[in-house]
């Protein structure tokens, strides 16, 4: 998501203009990258299991961890703690500044760190916990701790299990009982209200997909017109990327984020596309392509953000076209690219930016850096799509596939990416594409005829 993974589909910009003015407002409890448990660099949640009690609003958060420098050191920010455990012995919590540090024994590989703790109830302005007039949930950038306790740094994947209780009996809580494989500490969610499943089919490798949808509005049509190829394309993905990493089913989850209800969110496997986008095919796509990237391959920095959402953008529109659905190339043009070229849209989301910033790693503040636009979704998909009729767009799958062999479950950079495209390609060949990485990625200006050239492809 982020920005629209966030808000997904390329139709965020009404809900990403609301996110990020939530993001950006003073909050209180959560903290920042800066200030979190990104500091424990050498440790490793490896699973993480989530009991959470919605009516009570409490939780356990039960951890396996391997230990960095002798201690766990947990984002705790927005919680409160009653009890804390480190294989199996009650231990203090300290707490500083948001952080739960435990002593872990130095001999041991792993300890298991049971946290019992509230949380709390945010609302829809501050749109980073749950939210119970939404029904859902929503951490994403690094407010994990408004939910559960984590380390929401992008380097540490984690593995999650989870049991939601305090629900209403009369509406159902969607949510993953165990997400399979590493994934981004945003990834975790639920969302709770009066929905109908809808069995979409199963793809070649076996995957069964779903939609959950709400009984306002449409309901039943809109989710048979935004699923109409999801089958396919989801099954496009896993034939020519790679095996999906977090299980054997996955699917999406109409939600309802208030009245500027727009966008995305990558909350694999049951990932969630707002309420007035669910019809919309581009939108469940780019959700689903984040099981590859953005979440099956996590951006090792936020300067990398063009990895997670450039990549999705364009295997969205690629896979949309192999499987006969709808071309999305006019419509990034026409709706996205064009107005962020141009510059005078007014819509925070539309900002151009340098979409690969050069040489640093988490050092922005991206919930208030340009990088949060739509510019590298746009960019970044133009990037791939010119390389494709450079070298052909077979080869950039190839290339594709081989980086999301490389580093499925793991974080990575845009430059790695780069340096596997690069592999493929002749010396004629890399010199241009590294002019097209400069025009598109690491240039402010958009290149000369942006339009024609990005909207105009070979197959």
């Amino acid at each position: 998501m982020i920005l629209r993974s966030l808000c997904s589909p390329l139709r965020f910009s009404t809900v990403c203009a609301l996110l990020v003015t939530a993001a950006c407002s003073g909050k209180g409890e959560p903290v920042g990258p800066d200030d979190s448990a990104a500091g424990a660099a050498t440790q490793d949640i490896l699973t993480t299991d989530l009991a959470l009690d919605l009516g009570a609003l409490t939780g356990r958060a039960t951890l396996v961890v391997r230990p960095g420098a002798g201690k766990v050191t947990l984002d705790v920010a927005g919680l409160t703690l009653s009890r804390v455990t480190v294989d199996g012995t009650e231990v203090a919590a300290d707490v500083v500044d948001g952080n739960l540090s435990v002593a872990a024994p130095g001999s041991v590989d792993t300890v298991t760190v049971v946290v019992d703790y509230a949380f709390p109830t945010r609302t829809p302005a501050q749109f980073d916990g749950w939210m119970p007039l939404l029904g859902v949930s929503f951490i994403w950038p690094y407010y994990c701790s408004n939910l559960f306790p984590c380390n929401p740094a992008l380097e540490d994947g984690v593995t999650f299990t989870m049991n939601v209780v305090g629900v209403d009996p009369a509406l159902t809580a969607v949510f993953p009982t165990n997400t399979y494989g590493d994934g981004p500490a945003y990834m975790a969610a639920v969302a709770v209200g009066d929905y109908t499943k809808l069995d979409l089919g199963t793809t070649t490798a076996g995957t069964a997909l779903h939609a959950w949808y709400l009984p306002e509005g449409s309901g039943l049509e809109d989710a048979r017109a935004g699923t109409a190829h999801l089958v396919g394309a989801f099954d496009y993905f896993e034939q020519t990327y790679g095996p999906y990493a977090f299980g054997p089913d996955a699917g999406t989850v109409e939600v309802d984020w208030g009245s500027d209800s727009w966008g995305g969110m990558e909350h694999h496997p049951y990932f969630h596309v707002a309420k007035f986008d669910f019809d919309d095919e581009e939108a469940q796509v780019h959700e689903a392509a984040h099981g590859w990237f953005g979440d099956g391959v996590r951006v090792a920095c936020w300067e990398d953000f063009v990895l997670s959402e450039g990549t999705t953008t364009y295997i969205a529109a690629h896979a949309l076209e192999h499987v006969d659905g709808p071309n999305e190339w006019s419509y990034y043009v026409d709706d996205f690219l064009t107005p962020i070229c141009q510059g005078h849209s007014g819509d925070p989301t539309l900002v151009n930016t340098i979409v690969l910033p050069d040489e640093t790693c988490n050092e922005i503040d991206f919930e208030n850096d340009a990088l949060w636009s739509l510019a590298p979704y746009m960019k970044g998909a133009c990037f791939y799509e010119e390389v494709a009729d450079l070298i052909g767009e077979d080869v950039v799958d190839d290339a594709i596939r081989e980086f999301y062999a490389a580093h499925v479950g793991k974080a990575a950079r845009m430059q790695d990416m780069i340096d596997v495209i690069e592999s493929k390609a002749s010396p004629s060949d890399k010199a241009a594409i590294e002019g097209l990485i400069t025009e598109w990625l690491r240039t402010l200006e958009c290149p000369q005829d942006y339009a024609n050239r990005c909207r105009t492809h070979q197959r």
